[in-house]
């Protein structure tokens, strides 16, 4: 009976060291991703309460309004970002899931399942 329970406490020992040892998912503030992003000629706004626009600045077109920009919703879970590019259609969208690498005041770093994109901020 003695050994059987030595047994069990190096089972639930060896259990809660095997849990400890899994990577923590990395939580990112949302409130850092307010604001407006570029990355090349690709911009995307993040307004508070998950609303917000994405668009392009066309070559020959220096300047543009943030409301000519496509509607979106967005989402942040721990890493995971979620974005719904509202269509004018139809009126929903389809989402789209990236993973935050990196989330600062100044850069945002995504990962789309093929490649890295690479925001910063320009407000």
């Amino acid at each position: 009976m003695k050994r059987t329970f030595n047994y069990l406490i190096a089972l639930v020992i060896t259990a809660i060291a095997m849990v400890s040892c899994l990577p923590e998912e990395d939580v990112f503030d949302e409130t850092l991703l307010y604001g407006r992003w570029r990355s090349g000629v690709a911009y995307i706004r993040f307004d508070e309460g998950g609303a917000g626009k994405e668009w392009d600045l066309t070559p020959g077109k220096e300047t543009y309004e943030d409301d000519e920009g496509g509607e979106m919703t967005w989402t942040l879970v721990k890493s995971d970002l979620t974005i719904i590019r509202i269509t004018t259609t139809t009126g929903s969208g389809v989402p789209h899931t990236y993973t935050v690498i990196q989330l600062t005041s100044t850069t945002l770093k995504l990962n789309d399942g093929f490649g890295t994109i690479t925001y910063t901020k320009v407000n």
